[in-house]
């Protein structure tokens, strides 16, 4: 560890198994400066930035460094930015975190990749219900719609299926992406792990419900969950570039 690294450290949820990286920035002399909730039983009651002993923001935990995105600003500089800021109050999880903090620090942009990772799932789940619900209105009165498969195989798919393969899918992708990123993956390969997860899981779903026709209903049924999974996909990433599009006009 060095002068103005970032450091990252494995934390928990109170009550929970669930991980999640705290992160900090070295100042180089054994302390590091972090934003931290006052009370991490409820980290939405504020908190500060404070600068702390390396052993007590490590908690008897592996200390790792985080890279990526990759600094913009000299050491000295990542230093001087977070030591400007110590006793500051204010924390958020979700918009003003450890890492928001740490990443501006060292890039000048205010990012969490934990918070990108789950506000991209609630967007994708949601772009994916959408499409499921479209293609129901679409369809009128039919009780199930046709999903013509990139085979030509043509199943008929009710919501009831639909809507929940759509939460069983984007569940397997953030928990696979949120993992994949805890264990230091990059956020392409994070990203990549959460897709497959999510592709496998839906396509599992599809193919229970179309178990009582036999192999051909499986296979059937299977194509369809592919189809609705990447159609999703594409549904979501078009979501997602408009509203950075957004955010970005209203940041100018």
């Amino acid at each position: 560890m060095a002068r103005g690294d970032r450091l990252r450290v494995e934390r928990r949820l109170v009550g929970s198994a669930v991980a999640y990286t705290h992160h900090g920035i070295d100042v180089g002399d054994g302390t590091v400066v972090h934003a931290r909730p006052d009370d991490f039983g409820n980290p939405l009651a504020g908190g500060r930035i404070e600068r702390t002993s390396f052993a007590e923001f490590a908690d008897g935990r592996e200390v790792f460094l985080t890279t990526e995105p990759a600094a913009r600003h000299s050491s000295d500089e990542i230093v001087a930015r977070a030591l400007a800021h110590v006793g500051r109050p204010g924390y958020c999880p979700v918009v003003d975190n450890c890492e928001h903090f740490a990443t501006w620090c060292a890039t000048g942009d205010r990012s969490s990749r934990q918070v990108d990772i789950v506000m991209g799932r609630v967007t994708a789940a949601a772009s994916r219900a959408v499409v499921a619900l479209s293609a129901r209105a679409a369809a009128g009165t039919a009780e199930r719609i046709a999903v013509r498969t990139a085979l030509g195989t043509t199943v008929r798919v009710g919501l009831r299926t639909m809507l929940p393969a759509v939460v069983v899918g984007e569940a397997a992708a953030l928990a696979a992406e949120w993992t994949a990123h805890q264990r230091g993956a990059c956020a392409a390969e994070s990203r990549r792990v959460g897709e497959t997860a999510g592709l496998a899981a839906t396509c599992l779903a599809f193919a229970a419900s179309g178990a009582p026709a036999g192999p051909a209903g499986v296979v059937g049924a299977t194509l369809a969950g592919a189809a609705v999974w990447l159609g999703g996909s594409v549904a979501a990433a078009t979501a997602t570039g408009v509203m950075r599009r957004v955010a970005c006009y209203a940041a100018s």
